[in-house]
């Protein structure tokens, strides 16, 4: 029950986090890549360039959002037939089959934006790029190996609110 309740969680999780993929892919924590200083600053983009981006992303967006909100029904579909008490799997397979689909359908427009914007980047940008990401998906790693190791360490309590399972791992644990 533990293993379903997270991996329901994980999915939820995953499914709201879809707007912030293009960002996560170039290696921001979220939003408009380009446009934070930090960002823009390591990969010395110049003006044209953010201008660039800019017009990729504007191009890009009215798609996203539809292709988002499809996805977001196949998933409410979905969820409705699951919790039904007479399932058929005919009829689930379908709606498996077309949120799927609605799911590939966005990764293949997020990967050909990223496409775009990457040949705007010089071969020193977009390899200064791929290490920042690299750096960005190792902290996200570590941080989740650690709420992990947090859960471990309080065992039975998994279904307590986040904001206290939260401060159990921002407080270090008293010797025993």
């Amino acid at each position: 029950m533990r293993r379903l309740r997270r991996a329901l969680a994980l999915a939820s999780f995953l499914i709201a986090a879809l707007p912030a993929v293009p960002a996560l892919a170039q290696g921001a924590a979220e939003g408009k890549w380009w446009k934070r200083p930090r960002i823009a600053r390591q990969l010395n983009l110049s003006a044209d360039q953010v201008a660039q981006l800019e017009k990729i992303f504007a191009q890009s967006k009215p798609k996203l959002i539809d292709l988002r909100a499809e996805l977001e029904k196949k998933q409410f579909d979905y969820d409705q037939a699951m919790q039904t008490d007479d399932v058929n799997r005919a009829t689930l397979e379908a709606k498996i089959e077309a949120r799927e689909q609605a799911r590939a359908a966005l990764q293949k427009e997020l990967a050909l934006m990223e496409l775009d914007m990457k040949k705007v980047l010089n071969p020193q940008q977009r390899e200064k790029l791929v290490e920042m990401r690299e750096r960005a998906r190792a902290m996200v790693q570590e941080r989740r190996r650690r709420m992990s190791d947090a859960d471990a360490d309080y065992p039975g309590e998994s279904d307590a609110a986040p904001s206290q399972r939260e401060k159990r791992v921002q407080t270090p644990k008293r010797d025993r």
